[in-house]
């Protein structure tokens, strides 16, 4: 195998193999040198120099990252490590070594699909009964795969607020596509832009200018992802693209929204691509905290927070070692004695619920603020009253 990136061959030889990057959560829990940053960093220094040919085994420890990037936070020589990861992937599966097994499966199925879970076309919008959308505005809801398939409440919770907050907005039901994430992740990149053109077609014949999400992944994929592949087609981005985190904190600050009086111990889970990946981090605790909340932050927060286990193709493939390390994190959450444990994310949500096994309530952002809610100076639609077309 020889590798076509020079980015690659490059950054790898920058690597001192110092080792700050064995807060890897995936070698924290392995301890196999394999596994960590400065191994896979080893791996593609011999792939560039000509010395190693990476065999299934090699293969399989590159996957066993969830591109968190708690490795780039702290590299000493500044590689931009989650690019690295990402870039080789992708020389991974041009060289048919990968994808691995359940990542091809995901592809075969959103293939068929559009979604990584198999589930109908027809199902996506299902969460959406009993609302009504335009068929055209400006504003976008992107619910994203897992919100539409496996966490309605979240995807319900947002509309629900965004009619109380009478924001104008469509959402594409059946013609919403699978942003391309999972597969941009595991290098898999050819599908994810198929998804991206079936998206943006989507969204310029809606006459759409913001795109909202309320998953970190569609928000990290859709923000900084699709700009690039939209060059690589020649075509115009010209996208606002928020996260409902950043939303509702610009409600709150321009004193648009407010709270019913709360006052609870909560924790906040960051979730890696909101976080590292975007740099949001103060946006979900500043409404937290209007909201009246005591937040108590766990031992690792913010750029140093430890991932939930979930990312990357890990949870899909490597089951044991994405739940051991959500039951770490869970562990965390569990040391601050909150009521809580927060997060941004239906992802992060579906794994810390599944690793907390009942021990602790995980609840997403959305839900919190769209119980407690007052809007005020509403001067559009009320809850329920979009009509013009039923996804």
């Amino acid at each position: 195998m020889k590798l076509s990136s020079k980015f690659i061959e490059d950054e790898a030889f920058v690597c001192v193999q110092c080792h700050y990057c064995r807060v890897c959560p995936a070698f924290q829990s392995l301890k196999w040198e394999s596994v960590s940053p400065r191994g896979r960093m080893y791996l593609l220094k011999g792939i560039a120099k000509g010395q190693i040919e990476p065999d299934s085994i090699a293969v399989e420890d590159f996957y066993k990252c969830t591109t968190c990037g708690a490795c780039e936070v702290v590299c000493q020589t500044s590689i931009p490590l989650i690019e690295v990861w990402e870039r080789a992937r992708a020389e991974f599966v041009e060289a048919g070594k990968a994808p691995l097994p359940a990542h091809r499966k995901m592809r075969e199925v959103a293939e068929k699909n559009g979604n990584p879970y198999g589930e109908k076309r027809g199902e996506r919008s299902r969460w959406a009964e009993g609302f009504q959308f335009k068929d055209k505005a400006e504003t976008i809801y992107f619910a994203g795969c897992t919100a539409s398939y496996r966490m309605y409440e979240l995807a319900r919770n947002t509309v629900e607020f965004l009619n109380k907050a009478g924001i104008d907005y469509t959402y594409a039901g059946e013609d919403e596509y699978c942003c391309g994430s999972p597969f941009l992740r595991t290098g898999q990149r050819d599908i994810a832009k198929k998804f991206f053109l079936k998206n943006y077609e989507e969204w310029k014949r809606r006459g759409v200018r913001r795109i909202l999400t309320t998953c970190s992944g569609c928000f990290r994929t859709i923000a900084k992802d699709y700009p690039e592949i939209s060059e690589e087609f020649g075509l115009e981005w010209d996208f606002e693209v928020v996260h409902t985190s950043q939303l509702i904190h610009q409600l709150v600050e321009e004193g648009k929204v407010e709270f019913e009086e709360w006052s609870e111990r909560v924790t906040y889970h960051d979730p890696c691509h909101l976080g590292r990946h975007m740099g949001v981090y103060e946006e979900p605790r500043v409404v937290l905290e209007k909201m009246g909340a005591e937040i108590v932050e766990m031992e690792h927060s913010r750029e140093n927070a430890l991932c939930c286990g979930a990312g990357g193709g890990v949870k899909s493939q490597f089951k044991e070692l994405a739940m051991d390390m959500g039951k770490r994190r869970i562990e965390e959450a569990k040391e601050t004695k909150a009521k809580y444990l927060v997060s941004c994310c239906p992802f992060c949500k579906l794994h810390l619920k599944q690793a907390s096994e009942g021990e602790m309530e995980v609840i997403d952002l959305i839900e919190l603020v769209n119980s407690r809610a007052k809007v005020l100076n509403n001067p559009g639609t009320k809850a329920g009253e979009q009509t013009d077309r039923r996804s």
